[in-house]
Protein backbone atom coordinates (compact mmCIF):
# COMPACT_ATOMS: atom_id res chain seq x y z
CA UNK A 1 0.00 0.00 0.00
CA UNK A 2 1.35 3.37 -1.02
CA UNK A 3 0.76 6.35 1.25
CA UNK A 4 0.83 10.13 0.92
CA UNK A 5 -0.09 12.46 3.74
CA UNK A 6 -2.11 15.63 3.57
CA UNK A 7 -1.33 17.57 6.69
CA UNK A 8 -1.87 21.02 8.19
CA UNK A 9 1.04 23.39 8.44
CA UNK A 10 2.64 22.17 11.67
CA UNK A 11 6.15 22.08 13.02
CA UNK A 12 8.29 20.24 15.49
CA UNK A 13 8.16 16.53 16.23
CA UNK A 14 4.93 15.95 14.27
CA UNK A 15 6.32 17.61 11.16
CA UNK A 16 9.47 15.47 11.30
CA UNK A 17 7.38 12.31 11.66
CA UNK A 18 5.27 13.23 8.66
CA UNK A 19 8.32 14.02 6.52
CA UNK A 20 9.88 10.68 7.47
CA UNK A 21 6.71 8.85 6.55
CA UNK A 22 6.57 10.55 3.15
CA UNK A 23 10.18 9.56 2.45
CA UNK A 24 9.38 5.97 3.33
CA UNK A 25 6.45 6.07 0.95
CA UNK A 26 8.68 7.14 -1.90
CA UNK A 27 11.11 4.28 -1.16
CA UNK A 28 8.26 1.79 -1.33
CA UNK A 29 7.24 2.77 -4.87
CA UNK A 30 8.14 -0.26 -6.97
CA UNK A 31 6.33 0.32 -10.23
CA UNK A 32 4.81 3.15 -12.19
CA UNK A 33 1.40 2.57 -13.72
CA UNK A 34 0.71 3.27 -17.35
CA UNK A 35 -1.36 6.34 -18.15
CA UNK A 36 -5.06 5.51 -18.08
CA UNK A 37 -7.35 6.01 -21.02
CA UNK A 38 -8.64 9.56 -21.16
CA UNK A 39 -12.42 9.64 -20.72
CA UNK A 40 -14.21 11.93 -23.16
CA UNK A 41 -17.57 11.72 -21.41
CA UNK A 42 -19.22 10.16 -18.40
CA UNK A 43 -20.23 6.51 -18.70
CA UNK A 44 -23.97 6.17 -18.15
CA UNK A 45 -23.66 2.38 -17.81
CA UNK A 46 -22.51 2.73 -14.23
CA UNK A 47 -24.87 3.19 -11.25
CA UNK A 48 -25.27 6.59 -9.64
CA UNK A 49 -23.52 7.63 -6.44
CA UNK A 50 -26.79 7.39 -4.54
CA UNK A 51 -27.51 3.87 -5.79
CA UNK A 52 -24.13 2.53 -4.66
CA UNK A 53 -24.07 4.57 -1.43
CA UNK A 54 -27.40 3.01 -0.44
CA UNK A 55 -25.67 -0.39 -0.33
CA UNK A 56 -22.76 0.77 1.84
CA UNK A 57 -22.76 1.24 5.61
CA UNK A 58 -20.13 2.45 8.08
CA UNK A 59 -18.23 -0.50 9.56
CA UNK A 60 -16.70 -0.57 13.05
CA UNK A 61 -13.19 -1.98 12.66
CA UNK A 62 -12.22 -2.08 16.33
CA UNK A 63 -13.38 -0.98 19.77
CA UNK A 64 -11.58 -0.88 23.09
CA UNK A 65 -12.23 0.62 26.53
CA UNK A 66 -10.06 2.33 29.10
CA UNK A 67 -12.19 3.05 32.12
CA UNK A 68 -15.13 5.11 30.95
CA UNK A 69 -13.49 6.04 27.63
CA UNK A 70 -14.04 3.95 24.50
CA UNK A 71 -11.71 4.11 21.48
CA UNK A 72 -13.46 3.18 18.26
CA UNK A 73 -12.14 2.82 14.73
CA UNK A 74 -14.75 3.06 12.00
CA UNK A 75 -14.62 2.88 8.22
CA UNK A 76 -16.97 5.36 6.52
CA UNK A 77 -17.63 4.91 2.77
CA UNK A 78 -17.73 7.96 0.52
CA UNK A 79 -21.27 9.25 0.17
CA UNK A 80 -20.76 11.15 -3.08
CA UNK A 81 -17.82 11.78 -5.42
CA UNK A 82 -17.19 13.26 -8.86
CA UNK A 83 -14.83 15.56 -10.73
CA UNK A 84 -15.17 18.59 -12.99
CA UNK A 85 -13.21 19.69 -16.05
CA UNK A 86 -12.48 23.26 -17.15
CA UNK A 87 -12.52 22.63 -20.92
CA UNK A 88 -15.82 20.76 -20.65
CA UNK A 89 -17.49 23.24 -18.31
CA UNK A 90 -21.04 21.92 -18.77
CA UNK A 91 -20.15 18.23 -18.55
CA UNK A 92 -21.32 16.27 -15.53
CA UNK A 93 -19.05 13.36 -14.64
CA UNK A 94 -21.28 12.02 -11.87
CA UNK A 95 -21.71 8.60 -13.49
CA UNK A 96 -18.03 8.18 -14.44
CA UNK A 97 -16.21 5.34 -12.61
CA UNK A 98 -13.07 7.47 -12.25
CA UNK A 99 -12.05 10.56 -10.31
CA UNK A 100 -9.52 12.70 -12.18
CA UNK A 101 -7.27 15.47 -10.88
CA UNK A 102 -4.55 17.52 -12.58
CA UNK A 103 -4.66 18.51 -16.27
CA UNK A 104 -5.88 16.41 -19.21
CA UNK A 105 -4.45 17.56 -22.52
CA UNK A 106 -4.93 14.40 -24.59
CA UNK A 107 -8.73 14.44 -24.60
CA UNK A 108 -9.12 18.14 -23.98
CA UNK A 109 -10.62 17.99 -20.49
CA UNK A 110 -8.37 20.75 -19.25
CA UNK A 111 -7.96 21.26 -15.52
CA UNK A 112 -9.65 18.56 -13.39
CA UNK A 113 -10.74 18.77 -9.75
CA UNK A 114 -12.12 16.08 -7.44
CA UNK A 115 -15.07 16.52 -5.05
CA UNK A 116 -15.62 14.14 -2.11
CA UNK A 117 -18.28 13.97 0.59
CA UNK A 118 -18.27 11.73 3.68
CA UNK A 119 -21.12 11.65 6.20
CA UNK A 120 -19.85 11.67 9.79
CA UNK A 121 -23.31 11.24 11.32
CA UNK A 122 -22.29 7.85 12.72
CA UNK A 123 -19.69 9.54 14.99
CA UNK A 124 -21.11 11.09 18.20
CA UNK A 125 -20.86 14.87 18.27
CA UNK A 126 -18.92 14.77 21.53
CA UNK A 127 -16.24 12.44 20.17
CA UNK A 128 -12.56 13.37 20.10
CA UNK A 129 -11.05 12.41 16.75
CA UNK A 130 -7.61 10.84 17.15
CA UNK A 131 -7.03 10.30 13.44
CA UNK A 132 -8.94 10.27 10.18
CA UNK A 133 -7.26 8.71 7.16
CA UNK A 134 -8.68 9.42 3.74
CA UNK A 135 -8.07 6.35 1.56
CA UNK A 136 -8.47 6.41 -2.23
CA UNK A 137 -7.46 3.84 -4.83
CA UNK A 138 -5.09 5.24 -7.47
CA UNK A 139 -5.73 3.27 -10.67
CA UNK A 140 -3.67 5.28 -13.13
CA UNK A 141 -1.23 8.15 -13.65
CA UNK A 142 0.23 10.10 -16.52
CA UNK A 143 2.73 10.65 -17.91
CA UNK A 144 4.62 7.39 -17.39
CA UNK A 145 7.36 7.73 -14.84
CA UNK A 146 5.97 11.06 -13.64
CA UNK A 147 7.35 12.63 -10.52
CA UNK A 148 5.03 12.85 -7.49
CA UNK A 149 2.22 15.39 -8.03
CA UNK A 150 1.36 17.83 -5.30
CA UNK A 151 -2.30 17.81 -4.26
CA UNK A 152 -4.10 20.48 -2.25
CA UNK A 153 -7.27 19.74 -0.26
CA UNK A 154 -9.72 22.50 0.71
CA UNK A 155 -12.94 22.77 2.65
CA UNK A 156 -16.08 23.58 0.64
CA UNK A 157 -18.41 26.25 1.94
CA UNK A 158 -21.60 25.19 0.15
CA UNK A 159 -23.32 21.89 -0.73
CA UNK A 160 -23.20 20.23 -4.15
CA UNK A 161 -24.86 17.35 -6.00
CA UNK A 162 -22.70 14.79 -7.79
CA UNK A 163 -25.51 14.10 -10.27
CA UNK A 164 -25.60 17.71 -11.53
CA UNK A 165 -22.22 19.24 -10.65
CA UNK A 166 -20.23 20.83 -13.48
CA UNK A 167 -17.28 23.20 -13.71
CA UNK A 168 -19.66 25.96 -14.84
CA UNK A 169 -22.48 25.62 -12.33
CA UNK A 170 -20.44 25.39 -9.14
CA UNK A 171 -18.03 28.13 -8.20
CA UNK A 172 -17.87 27.74 -4.43
CA UNK A 173 -16.40 30.08 -1.92
CA UNK A 174 -13.48 27.91 -0.89
CA UNK A 175 -12.76 27.48 2.75
CA UNK A 176 -9.42 27.09 4.44
CA UNK A 177 -6.79 24.67 3.20
CA UNK A 178 -6.89 21.26 4.81
CA UNK A 179 -3.36 20.34 3.76
CA UNK A 180 -0.87 19.64 0.96
CA UNK A 181 0.74 16.35 -0.02
CA UNK A 182 2.45 14.46 -2.85
CA UNK A 183 0.99 11.56 -4.88
CA UNK A 184 3.45 9.34 -6.71
CA UNK A 185 2.76 7.88 -10.18
CA UNK A 186 1.86 4.41 -8.97
CA UNK A 187 -1.11 2.08 -8.52
CA UNK A 188 -2.70 1.18 -5.21
CA UNK A 189 -4.23 2.68 -2.11
CA UNK A 190 -3.23 6.20 -1.22
CA UNK A 191 -3.80 7.63 2.27
CA UNK A 192 -3.99 11.15 3.65
CA UNK A 193 -4.54 12.31 7.21
CA UNK A 194 -7.44 14.78 7.58
CA UNK A 195 -8.21 14.36 11.27
CA UNK A 196 -8.49 18.08 11.88
CA UNK A 197 -11.16 18.46 9.20
CA UNK A 198 -13.18 15.52 10.46
CA UNK A 199 -13.04 16.86 14.03
CA UNK A 200 -14.56 20.15 12.85
CA UNK A 201 -17.35 18.30 11.05
CA UNK A 202 -18.07 16.04 14.01
CA UNK A 203 -18.14 18.84 16.57
CA UNK A 204 -20.23 21.06 14.31
CA UNK A 205 -17.76 23.94 14.27
CA UNK A 206 -17.72 23.73 10.46
CA UNK A 207 -20.52 22.68 8.11
CA UNK A 208 -19.73 19.43 6.34
CA UNK A 209 -19.94 20.18 2.62
CA UNK A 210 -17.11 17.83 1.72
CA UNK A 211 -13.70 18.63 0.27
CA UNK A 212 -12.16 19.78 -3.01
CA UNK A 213 -8.86 18.29 -4.24
CA UNK A 214 -6.71 20.18 -6.75
CA UNK A 215 -3.55 19.01 -8.50
CA UNK A 216 -1.07 20.49 -10.94
CA UNK A 217 -3.25 22.50 -13.35
CA UNK A 218 -0.40 23.63 -15.60
CA UNK A 219 -1.57 23.07 -19.23
CA UNK A 220 0.15 19.72 -19.93
CA UNK A 221 -0.81 16.06 -19.90
CA UNK A 222 -0.40 15.31 -16.21
CA UNK A 223 -3.11 13.72 -14.06
CA UNK A 224 -3.89 11.18 -11.37
CA UNK A 225 -6.93 8.91 -11.69
CA UNK A 226 -8.71 7.37 -8.69
CA UNK A 227 -11.56 4.86 -8.57
CA UNK A 228 -14.99 6.41 -7.97
CA UNK A 229 -17.91 4.96 -6.03
CA UNK A 230 -19.73 4.42 -9.35
CA UNK A 231 -17.25 1.69 -10.29
CA UNK A 232 -19.04 -0.42 -7.68
CA UNK A 233 -15.99 -2.63 -7.24
CA UNK A 234 -15.20 -2.02 -3.59
CA UNK A 235 -12.35 0.37 -4.38
CA UNK A 236 -14.30 3.53 -3.58
CA UNK A 237 -12.81 6.28 -1.37
CA UNK A 238 -13.31 5.91 2.37
CA UNK A 239 -12.43 7.41 5.74
CA UNK A 240 -10.80 5.39 8.51
CA UNK A 241 -11.59 7.37 11.66
CA UNK A 242 -10.34 6.59 15.14
CA UNK A 243 -12.04 8.52 17.92
CA UNK A 244 -12.48 8.52 21.68
CA UNK A 245 -15.86 8.85 23.35
CA UNK A 246 -16.72 8.95 27.01
CA UNK A 247 -18.97 6.05 27.88
CA UNK A 248 -22.44 7.23 28.80
CA UNK A 249 -24.29 5.05 31.34
CA UNK A 250 -26.93 7.55 32.41
CA UNK A 251 -30.31 7.47 30.64
CA UNK A 252 -31.59 10.72 29.17
CA UNK A 253 -34.75 12.41 30.41
CA UNK A 254 -37.81 13.53 28.50
CA UNK A 255 -41.32 14.80 29.04
CA UNK A 256 -44.49 15.46 27.06
CA UNK A 257 -45.43 19.15 27.06
CA UNK A 258 -48.68 19.89 28.88
CA UNK A 259 -51.84 19.91 26.77
CA UNK A 260 -54.99 22.02 27.21
CA UNK A 261 -58.03 20.50 28.90
CA UNK A 262 -59.80 20.33 25.53
CA UNK A 263 -58.39 19.89 22.02
CA UNK A 264 -59.89 19.73 18.51
CA UNK A 265 -60.13 16.45 16.62
CA UNK A 266 -56.59 16.89 15.28
CA UNK A 267 -53.97 18.49 17.50
CA UNK A 268 -50.21 18.64 17.99
CA UNK A 269 -48.38 16.84 20.78
CA UNK A 270 -44.92 18.17 21.72
CA UNK A 271 -42.19 16.65 23.85
CA UNK A 272 -38.69 17.62 24.94
CA UNK A 273 -35.65 15.77 26.20
CA UNK A 274 -32.08 16.23 27.37
CA UNK A 275 -29.10 14.03 28.08
CA UNK A 276 -26.76 14.37 31.02
CA UNK A 277 -23.86 16.84 30.58
CA UNK A 278 -21.14 15.20 28.54
CA UNK A 279 -23.50 12.40 27.57
CA UNK A 280 -23.80 10.79 24.18
CA UNK A 281 -26.89 12.76 23.20
CA UNK A 282 -30.44 11.66 22.52
CA UNK A 283 -30.80 9.23 19.63
CA UNK A 284 -34.59 8.98 19.49
CA UNK A 285 -37.89 9.06 21.38
CA UNK A 286 -40.73 6.58 21.88
CA UNK A 287 -44.17 8.10 22.53
CA UNK A 288 -47.21 6.19 23.78
CA UNK A 289 -50.86 7.12 24.30
CA UNK A 290 -53.97 5.63 25.84
CA UNK A 291 -57.65 6.41 25.42
CA UNK A 292 -60.09 6.77 28.31
CA UNK A 293 -57.71 5.09 30.75
CA UNK A 294 -57.19 1.97 28.61
CA UNK A 295 -53.97 0.16 27.73
CA UNK A 296 -50.92 2.11 26.62
CA UNK A 297 -50.30 1.93 22.87
CA UNK A 298 -47.21 2.78 20.81
CA UNK A 299 -47.71 5.92 18.75
CA UNK A 300 -44.32 7.33 17.71
CA UNK A 301 -41.42 4.86 17.86
CA UNK A 302 -37.71 5.57 17.39
CA UNK A 303 -38.49 9.08 16.19
CA UNK A 304 -36.06 11.97 16.20
CA UNK A 305 -38.92 14.47 15.94
CA UNK A 306 -40.12 16.40 18.98
CA UNK A 307 -43.73 16.84 17.86
CA UNK A 308 -46.40 15.01 15.91
CA UNK A 309 -50.05 15.44 14.95
CA UNK A 310 -52.62 13.25 16.71
CA UNK A 311 -56.23 12.63 15.63
CA UNK A 312 -58.84 11.49 18.14
CA UNK A 313 -62.57 10.95 18.55
CA UNK A 314 -65.09 13.25 20.16
CA UNK A 315 -65.23 13.31 23.96
CA UNK A 316 -62.43 10.74 24.34
CA UNK A 317 -59.74 11.46 26.93
CA UNK A 318 -56.23 10.91 25.54
CA UNK A 319 -53.13 10.62 27.71
CA UNK A 320 -49.50 10.62 26.58
CA UNK A 321 -46.06 9.65 27.87
CA UNK A 322 -42.58 9.61 26.33
CA UNK A 323 -39.19 8.03 26.88
CA UNK A 324 -35.81 8.90 25.36
CA UNK A 325 -32.96 6.66 24.20
CA UNK A 326 -29.43 8.08 23.91
CA UNK A 327 -26.61 7.25 21.52
CA UNK A 328 -25.06 4.95 24.11
CA UNK A 329 -28.34 2.98 24.06
CA UNK A 330 -29.32 4.06 27.57
CA UNK A 331 -33.11 3.78 27.71
CA UNK A 332 -35.23 6.00 29.93
CA UNK A 333 -38.10 4.17 31.63
CA UNK A 334 -41.63 5.18 30.73
CA UNK A 335 -43.31 7.02 33.64
CA UNK A 336 -46.14 5.15 35.34
CA UNK A 337 -48.49 8.11 35.06
CA UNK A 338 -49.38 10.12 31.98
CA UNK A 339 -47.40 13.32 31.44
CA UNK A 340 -50.09 15.14 29.46
CA UNK A 341 -53.76 14.62 28.76
CA UNK A 342 -56.56 16.24 26.80
CA UNK A 343 -60.16 15.55 25.86
CA UNK A 344 -61.24 15.84 22.24
CA UNK A 345 -64.10 18.10 21.13
CA UNK A 346 -65.17 17.80 17.49
CA UNK A 347 -68.78 19.02 17.68
CA UNK A 348 -69.55 22.71 17.07
CA UNK A 349 -71.62 24.60 19.65
CA UNK A 350 -75.21 25.71 19.03
CA UNK A 351 -76.48 29.29 19.32
CA UNK A 352 -79.65 31.11 18.27
CA UNK A 353 -81.22 34.56 18.48
CA UNK A 354 -83.92 35.14 21.03
CA UNK A 355 -87.22 36.13 19.45
CA UNK A 356 -88.11 39.75 18.69
CA UNK A 357 -91.57 41.36 18.53
CA UNK A 358 -93.09 41.70 15.10
CA UNK A 359 -92.87 45.47 15.45
CA UNK A 360 -90.40 47.61 17.35
CA UNK A 361 -91.47 51.15 18.13
CA UNK A 362 -88.05 52.74 18.44
CA UNK A 363 -84.99 53.23 16.26
CA UNK A 364 -82.89 51.91 19.15
CA UNK A 365 -83.50 48.46 20.58
CA UNK A 366 -81.68 45.48 22.09
CA UNK A 367 -81.24 42.04 20.53
CA UNK A 368 -80.23 39.00 22.59
CA UNK A 369 -78.98 35.49 21.89
CA UNK A 370 -77.92 32.37 23.72
CA UNK A 371 -75.88 29.24 23.06
CA UNK A 372 -74.83 25.88 24.47
CA UNK A 373 -71.85 23.56 24.05
CA UNK A 374 -71.45 20.10 25.53
CA UNK A 375 -67.66 20.09 25.19
CA UNK A 376 -65.00 22.73 25.57
CA UNK A 377 -67.49 25.56 25.98
CA UNK A 378 -68.36 28.61 23.91
CA UNK A 379 -65.47 30.98 23.28
CA UNK A 380 -67.36 33.71 21.43
CA UNK A 381 -70.27 34.62 19.18
CA UNK A 382 -70.52 36.24 15.75
CA UNK A 383 -73.78 38.08 15.02
CA UNK A 384 -74.96 39.29 11.61
CA UNK A 385 -77.96 41.32 10.45
CA UNK A 386 -79.81 42.09 7.23
CA UNK A 387 -82.24 44.85 6.24
CA UNK A 388 -85.33 43.99 4.20
CA UNK A 389 -83.87 40.57 3.25
CA UNK A 390 -80.74 42.21 1.83
CA UNK A 391 -77.16 40.94 2.17
CA UNK A 392 -75.89 39.80 5.55
CA UNK A 393 -73.58 42.21 7.36
CA UNK A 394 -71.48 41.90 10.51
CA UNK A 395 -73.25 43.24 13.61
CA UNK A 396 -70.93 42.05 16.42
CA UNK A 397 -67.92 39.75 15.97
CA UNK A 398 -65.97 37.60 18.45
CA UNK A 399 -68.04 38.79 21.38
CA UNK A 400 -68.56 37.00 24.66
CA UNK A 401 -71.67 39.07 25.36
CA UNK A 402 -75.18 37.72 24.82
CA UNK A 403 -76.81 41.01 23.80
CA UNK A 404 -76.24 44.00 21.56
CA UNK A 405 -77.70 47.48 21.08
CA UNK A 406 -79.17 48.48 17.71
CA UNK A 407 -79.17 52.22 17.05
CA UNK A 408 -80.45 54.32 14.17
CA UNK A 409 -82.87 51.77 12.75
CA UNK A 410 -84.90 53.09 9.81
CA UNK A 411 -88.67 53.38 10.13
CA UNK A 412 -90.58 50.89 8.03
CA UNK A 413 -87.56 48.58 7.54
CA UNK A 414 -87.47 44.97 8.67
CA UNK A 415 -84.29 43.87 10.46
CA UNK A 416 -83.27 40.20 10.59
CA UNK A 417 -80.58 38.69 12.82
CA UNK A 418 -78.63 35.43 13.01
CA UNK A 419 -75.84 34.20 15.30
CA UNK A 420 -73.19 31.50 15.32
CA UNK A 421 -70.97 30.26 18.15
CA UNK A 422 -67.31 29.21 18.17
CA UNK A 423 -66.05 26.91 20.93
CA UNK A 424 -62.73 26.97 22.77
CA UNK A 425 -61.03 24.50 20.45
CA UNK A 426 -62.11 26.28 17.28
CA UNK A 427 -65.19 24.32 16.21
CA UNK A 428 -67.41 26.79 14.33
CA UNK A 429 -71.18 26.60 14.06
CA UNK A 430 -72.54 27.31 10.59
CA UNK A 431 -74.73 30.37 10.17
CA UNK A 432 -78.39 29.65 9.47
CA UNK A 433 -79.48 30.41 5.92
CA UNK A 434 -82.27 32.71 7.06
CA UNK A 435 -82.81 35.01 9.99
CA UNK A 436 -83.41 33.57 13.44
CA UNK A 437 -85.22 36.68 14.68
CA UNK A 438 -86.62 39.73 12.93
CA UNK A 439 -88.63 42.86 13.64
CA UNK A 440 -90.12 45.75 11.68
CA UNK A 441 -89.40 49.29 12.84
CA UNK A 442 -92.62 51.25 13.51
CA UNK A 443 -91.81 54.85 14.39
CA UNK A 444 -94.17 57.87 14.49
CA UNK A 445 -97.47 58.94 16.01
CA UNK A 446 -100.97 57.88 15.03
CA UNK A 447 -103.20 60.24 13.06
CA UNK A 448 -106.80 61.37 13.67
CA UNK A 449 -109.25 63.71 11.95
CA UNK A 450 -112.89 64.89 12.11
CA UNK A 451 -115.14 63.34 9.49
CA UNK A 452 -116.40 66.28 7.39
CA UNK A 453 -119.89 67.51 8.31
CA UNK A 454 -122.38 67.12 5.46
CA UNK A 455 -124.33 69.26 5.50
CA UNK A 456 -122.38 71.72 7.59
CA UNK A 457 -125.63 73.09 9.14
CA UNK A 458 -127.61 71.79 12.07
CA UNK A 459 -131.15 73.06 12.74
CA UNK A 460 -131.26 71.39 16.10
CA UNK A 461 -128.93 71.80 19.03
CA UNK A 462 -128.18 68.08 19.14
CA UNK A 463 -126.21 66.43 16.34
CA UNK A 464 -123.67 63.63 15.79
CA UNK A 465 -119.94 64.29 15.48
CA UNK A 466 -117.76 61.58 13.80
CA UNK A 467 -113.98 61.11 13.63
CA UNK A 468 -111.50 58.49 12.57
CA UNK A 469 -107.82 57.61 13.07
CA UNK A 470 -104.87 55.80 11.47
CA UNK A 471 -102.51 53.82 13.73
CA UNK A 472 -98.79 53.23 13.05
CA UNK A 473 -97.87 49.70 11.92
CA UNK A 474 -98.10 47.18 14.69
CA UNK A 475 -100.42 49.28 16.87
CA UNK A 476 -104.14 49.98 17.28
CA UNK A 477 -106.04 53.12 18.24
CA UNK A 478 -107.18 52.69 21.83
CA UNK A 479 -108.94 56.01 22.47
CA UNK A 480 -109.52 59.57 21.30
CA UNK A 481 -109.56 63.02 22.87
CA UNK A 482 -112.05 65.43 21.23
CA UNK A 483 -112.20 69.21 21.71
CA UNK A 484 -114.57 71.88 20.42
CA UNK A 485 -114.84 75.63 20.37
CA UNK A 486 -117.73 78.06 19.85
CA UNK A 487 -117.49 80.99 17.46
CA UNK A 488 -113.67 80.77 17.33
CA UNK A 489 -113.37 80.91 21.07
CA UNK A 490 -110.92 78.85 23.12
CA UNK A 491 -110.75 75.05 22.66
CA UNK A 492 -112.60 73.09 25.31
CA UNK A 493 -112.41 69.42 26.21
CA UNK A 494 -115.43 67.46 25.18
CA UNK A 495 -114.31 63.80 25.32
CA UNK A 496 -111.24 62.21 26.94
CA UNK A 497 -109.95 58.64 26.38
CA UNK A 498 -113.09 57.94 24.44
CA UNK A 499 -112.91 54.56 22.69
CA UNK A 500 -115.46 55.22 19.98
CA UNK A 501 -115.41 57.18 16.72
CA UNK A 502 -118.73 59.07 17.05
CA UNK A 503 -120.81 60.74 19.73
CA UNK A 504 -123.89 62.95 19.98
CA UNK A 505 -123.05 66.56 20.74
CA UNK A 506 -125.35 69.09 22.45
CA UNK A 507 -124.80 72.71 21.45
CA UNK A 508 -125.14 74.23 24.89
CA UNK A 509 -123.97 77.64 23.72
CA UNK A 510 -126.94 78.06 21.42
CA UNK A 511 -126.82 79.01 17.79
CA UNK A 512 -123.50 79.76 16.23
CA UNK A 513 -120.40 78.08 14.74
CA UNK A 514 -118.97 74.96 16.42
CA UNK A 515 -115.53 73.67 15.39
CA UNK A 516 -114.08 70.27 16.42
CA UNK A 517 -110.61 68.70 16.58
CA UNK A 518 -109.46 65.24 17.64
CA UNK A 519 -106.30 63.37 18.60
CA UNK A 520 -105.70 59.59 18.79
CA UNK A 521 -103.96 57.47 21.39
CA UNK A 522 -102.45 54.15 20.19
CA UNK A 523 -101.63 50.88 21.94
CA UNK A 524 -98.03 52.01 22.28
CA UNK A 525 -99.12 54.99 24.36
CA UNK A 526 -98.29 57.56 21.69
CA UNK A 527 -100.56 60.56 20.97
CA UNK A 528 -101.18 62.29 17.70
CA UNK A 529 -101.52 66.04 17.44
CA UNK A 530 -105.00 67.55 17.60
CA UNK A 531 -106.40 67.96 14.11
CA UNK A 532 -109.73 68.94 12.67
CA UNK A 533 -109.43 68.64 8.98
CA UNK A 534 -111.57 70.14 6.20
CA UNK A 535 -115.27 70.70 6.98
CA UNK A 536 -114.69 70.09 10.67
CA UNK A 537 -116.99 72.99 11.64
CA UNK A 538 -120.77 73.12 11.66
CA UNK A 539 -123.21 76.01 11.94
CA UNK A 540 -126.09 75.62 14.40
CA UNK A 541 -129.28 77.60 13.59
CA UNK A 542 -132.37 76.52 15.47
CA UNK A 543 -134.44 79.71 14.71
CA UNK A 544 -136.38 80.05 11.42
CA UNK A 545 -135.78 81.12 8.75
CA UNK A 546 -132.93 78.67 8.37
CA UNK A 547 -129.80 79.54 6.57
CA UNK A 548 -128.53 77.14 4.01
CA UNK A 549 -124.78 77.25 3.60
CA UNK A 550 -123.90 77.45 -0.06
CA UNK A 551 -120.18 77.77 0.25
CA UNK A 552 -117.27 79.17 2.21
CA UNK A 553 -115.23 82.28 1.62
CA UNK A 554 -111.63 82.57 2.64
CA UNK A 555 -111.01 85.23 5.24
CA UNK A 556 -107.89 87.22 4.53
CA UNK A 557 -106.60 89.12 7.47
CA UNK A 558 -105.07 92.55 7.18
CA UNK A 559 -102.61 94.41 9.32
Amino acid sequence: MMSFFVFPRISGRYARLLIATILMAFLLVMTTAAAPAQAAQADDNYPSDAEVAATLEPVILSESRRGDVATISIEIPVGADTFTSSNRPNMNWGSDPNLRVGFNLTQGNGAERIYLFFSVASIPSGATVQSARLRAFLNGSSPNGDAPMGLLARFLNSPWDAATLTWANYTPSWGAEIGVGQVPATTGWIEAEIGGAVQEWVSGTRANNGILIQGDETPQQRERVFTAINANDGLHPRLIVTYDITIDTTPPTSRVTALPQWSPGTFTVNWTGSDNPGGSGIRHYDVQFRSNGGEWQNWQTATTATSATFTGQNNNLYEFRVRAVDNANNVEAFPNDPEASTRVDTIPPSASMNSLPQFTFSSNFIVTWSGTDAGSGIAHYDVEYQVNNGPWQAFISTTTSSSGQVTGAVAGSTYGFRVRAVDRVGNVQAFSLGSQAETTISIGDPDAFIVPFNPALATQNVFVVQWDGTPTPGTTITSYDVQYRFNDGPWQTWLSNFPGTSQQFTAQNGDGSYAFQVRARDSGGRLSNFRGGPASSIAVDTQAPFITVRGYLSIIGSD
